[in-house]
């Protein structure tokens, strides 16, 4: 037989995993109930209404560790409000990487960082205007 801490480990990682699994089948049982529940309502109150056809499902975003709710908004905002001009995506992006302490050398994170940094810009489209500068994509406020 194999080496027994490889095999006890992955046997925990197997148990783990299908704890989970059966966790998470039980939530999509209730939420699915919920629903089913909740359609009934909306056909009472207004029957001319197809909830699986009228009403589109809404996206759920995962929340990262790094920032609150709008909390990456507000400091791009400040951060261009601050400008005298426009201010390219990778400067932004290092300015808030700096701000909260991630270390710049993480490729993983500023990736994610850029990604969570171009979101909350099209997010803002009447605050924020995206200008192209020398060919580079920079941010301003409208004004």
């Amino acid at each position: 037989m194999g080496e027994l801490h490889v095999i006890s480990a992955l046997k925990d990682k197997r148990a783990e995993l299908a704890g989970l699994i059966d966790h998470l089948e039980r939530q999509l049982g209730q939420h699915q109930a919920d629903l089913i529940h909740v359609d009934a309502v909306i056909r009472l109150y207004a029957p001319e209404i197809e909830p699986n056809a009228d009403i589109p499902a809404r996206t759920v975003r995962e929340r990262n560790s790094w920032f609150r709710n709008g909390e990456c908004a507000r400091m791009v905002c400040d951060l261009l409000r601050d400008a005298p001009e426009a201010v390219p995506t990778g400067l932004i992006v290092t300015s808030i990487m700096q701000r909260k302490g991630i270390p710049g050398g993480d490729v993983r994170a500023r990736d994610l960082i850029h990604r969570t940094v171009l979101s909350s810009l099209s997010r803002s489209p009447t605050v924020i205007e995206r200008v192209t500068v020398d060919g580079q994509i920079s941010w301003r406020v409208r004004g």
